[in-house]
C-alpha cells in the first residue's frame, strides 16, 4: 500500500519544480488545476510501482473484440 504522505510529498517536489520554471505564467486557477492533475499523476504511477514483475513476464497481448463481419 502506498503512503500518502510519501504520495503528498511527490505531487509538492513536482509542483514545486513546474512552478519553478514557468509560476509567471500561471494563475491561482492553473496552480490548481496542475496540482489536481499531478494528484491523479501519482496516484496512477503509485498503482503502476504495486504491480510486481519478474524478468521473465513478456508483455500482455493487446485485446481485440471479434465484430462480426470485420
Amino acid at each position: 500500500m502506498s503512503d500518502p504522505a510519501h504520495d503528498r510529498d511527490e505531487v509538492e517536489r513536482r509542483l514545486a519544480l513546474v512552478l519553478g520554471r514557468y509560476g509567471d505564467r500561471l494563475d491561482a486557477d492553473q496552480v490548481q488545476g496542475l496540482r489536481r492533475t499531478l494528484e491523479a499523476l501519482v496516484e496512477q504511477v503509485t498503482a503502476l510501482r504495486a504491480v510486481t514483475l519478474s524478468n521473465s513476464d513478456g508483455p500482455l497481448p493487446r485485446f481485440v473484440p471479434f465484430r462480426a463481419g470485420e
